[in-house]
C-alpha cells in the first residue's frame, strides 16, 4: 500500500488494483496500483507519494513544455492511461478522434507514415 494525496485544486482519479478511485483536493488515500498506473499518475505531477511529490514529466507536459508529441511518443502512451493516451491523441487527430484505443493506433499510425 502506499499514500497518495491529492495536490490539485479538484478532485482526480486513480487506476488502482481495486478499481477507480477519486480522491478530493487535500485527501489522502492508501492504495494500490500497477507499475504501469503508478507511472503515469505520477507524470500528471497531481499527486505526492508516501509524502513525496511528483514532478510532471514530458508525458504530460510535452516536448519543451507544452509542444505536441509525435504520433510515435503518443502510440508509445497506449498501454498506460486511456484518457491520458486520447487527449494525446486528440492533439493531433483533432476533432477526428476516434472513440477506441484500437481505431485511434490505426490513425496514429496512418498519421505517422504520411509524408
Amino acid at each position: 500500500m502506499m499514500k497518495v494525496t491529492n495536490n490539485q485544486a479538484g478532485p482526480r482519479g486513480l487506476n488502482t488494483k481495486a478499481g477507480p478511485v477519486l480522491v478530493d483536493p487535500g485527501q489522502t488515500v492508501d492504495v494500490e496500483m500497477e507499475a504501469a498506473e503508478l507511472k503515469v499518475a505520477e507524470a500528471t505531477g497531481w499527486f505526492s507519494f508516501n509524502g513525496k511529490d511528483s514532478a510532471k514529466s514530458d508525458a504530460f507536459q510535452g516536448k519543451e513544455g507544452g509542444g505536441a508529441k509525435s504520433p510515435a511518443e503518443v502510440i508509445a502512451l497506449a498501454d498506460g492511461n486511456f484518457m491520458a493516451f486520447k487527449s494525446e491523441a486528440k492533439k493531433l487527430l483533432g476533432d477526428a478522434t476516434p472513440d477506441k484505443k484500437d481505431d485511434i493506433l490505426a490513425a496514429l499510425e496512418d498519421l505517422a507514415t504520411q509524408p
